[in-house]
């Protein structure tokens, strides 16, 4: 069956909120000067984290709303057992560290690429890219964060991964897999997918057909040596597993990128915030009563 329009919407609205702070972010970094970034970054942060705090704020007040009417769409029951607050997921990173401290990593990077013999003007083009990645990532973390404590506070709740095609393939072969309420969202920079709240004897409704993908040119990441598998008839799981040292490249590429993010920030005087994500309390409580308390303690649900 195709995905519940419930999740349709979520997607096209956080597509819109992320645009609208990309706008706004590209307004504030032309502010930028080349010869001053520590003086031009004092002058535009207080903006630039104001605007990512509310589109962070919106983002998780339209997850918090979306998942009791994806349930209802879908026939399944919704017996919330605490309520989650959306203001939480705005003005923090997914880490747990300030937002602040993460959109100061625009500046760490530009300062990175000028130490590396880029002229100014360059440079801030690094950092302006680094930035929109870090401002779209803020807004779908904090709906992912905000679905994810969702999904806890109900009994019997797991989640399926939807994704948004076009689609790398990584996340192409864990589309329709089903979570238990306890298993975090993995995801790689740039990484679009929702959750799709379900029991687990209905997850099966919400499986997508890697194969349809395929056919319809919506993954992005194959390798023509992969696509001449694919066309000779090939299951797209087979041809990843055929190929997965490279895959495991990429996968260590990503994890490594965020630990040299985390030695950046720290090199510019960013410090990680206390342990308080929803992924946290996840990954450390493998009881569901126990993951509620935790998160009634961090004011992320009443």
């Amino acid at each position: 069956m195709p995905p519940p329009q419930a999740s349709e919407a979520l997607y096209t609205t956080l597509q819109r909120y992320q645009l609208m702070l990309l706008v706004a972010g590209r307004r504030l970094w032309s502010r930028m000067a080349p010869g001053d970034f520590d003086g031009s970054w004092s002058r535009i942060a207080p903006q630039m984290t104001a605007f990512t705090s509310g589109a962070q704020l919106a983002a998780a007040q339209a997850a918090v709303a979306y998942v009791p009417a994806v349930l209802e769409e879908t026939g399944q029951p919704d017996r919330p057992e605490a309520a989650v607050r959306p203001r939480a997921f705005a003005g923090v990173a997914s880490d747990g560290r300030s937002l602040p401290g993460l959109l100061e990593g625009s500046v760490v990077a530009t300062k990175r690429a000028a130490e590396r013999g880029l002229a100014p003007s360059e440079a801030l083009l690094a950092g302006q890219g680094w930035l929109e990645t870090a401002l779209q990532g803020a807004i779908t973390d904090a709906a992912r964060d905000a679905t994810a404590a969702s999904i806890v506070v109900r009994p019997d709740m797991g989640w399926v991964r939807m994704v948004n095609p076009p689609c790398c393939s990584r996340c192409a072969v864990l589309a329709g897999k089903f979570y238990q309420w306890s298993t975090g969202f993995q995801r790689h920079p740039r990484c679009d997918c929702v959750h799709i709240p379900s029991q687990e004897n209905r997850a099966g409704d919400f499986v997508t057909d890697p194969k349809r993908l395929v056919e319809r040119g919506l993954i992005t990441d194959l390798t023509a040596a992969q696509r001449k598998r694919l066309d000779d008839g090939a299951g797209l799981v087979k041809v990843l597993n055929e190929s997965r040292d490279a895959w495991r490249v990429r996968m260590a590429a990503d994890r490594q990128a965020q630990r040299e993010l985390s030695k950046r920030q720290q090199w510019a005087g960013v410090e990680p915030g206390p342990a308080r994500t929803v992924n946290d309390f996840m990954a450390h409580l493998t009881s569901r009563v126990d993951a509620i308390n935790a998160m009634k303690s961090a004011g992320i649900v009443d």
